[in-house]
């Protein structure tokens, strides 16, 4: 990846509660987050009218074996007062308002009465007993 000296590099990690400050947690405890994803941030990003890019196949270095994406967003104010506002942001109306929408599908689905049926598949004689040939 090239640098980029107009936009700042956010990473999910930087809101997750569950890391420590060594391992890449940027805010206090009492202002981290439970799971963040790209998709919060992203709305947050929306909601303080801040130029953003998604990129989801970019990891954290410190983590760089899980893969959570990153997002960029233009440079207006120091790093860490961009990431306080967005974790502001995200724990005051995002994360209130994902989980009152997934309340709200949830409870449509009970009052359809909707249940999701699973076929059974049987198995022919073939394919239980396959077994590759062996060589000799």
């Amino acid at each position: 990846m090239r640098r980029d000296h107009t936009h700042y590099f956010i990473y999910p990690e930087y809101f997750d509660k569950s890391l420590k400050r060594s391992e890449g947690r940027r805010l206090p405890i009492n202002a981290s987050l439970e799971n963040p994803s790209l998709l919060e941030i992203r709305l947050a990003a929306e909601k303080l009218g801040l130029d953003y890019e998604i990129r989801e196949s970019g990891s954290y270095p410190r983590q760089w074996w899980n893969p959570k994406g990153l997002i960029l967003i233009e440079k207006k104010e120091s790093k860490l007062k961009t990431i306080r506002q967005l974790g502001y942001e995200i724990d005051k109306t995002i994360k209130p308002a994902l989980e009152k929408k997934r309340k709200e599908v949830k409870e449509a689905k009970k009052k359809k009465g909707t249940k999701i049926k699973y076929k059974s598949v049987k198995k022919t004689a073939s394919q239980s007993e396959f077994r590759p040939k062996r060589r000799r």
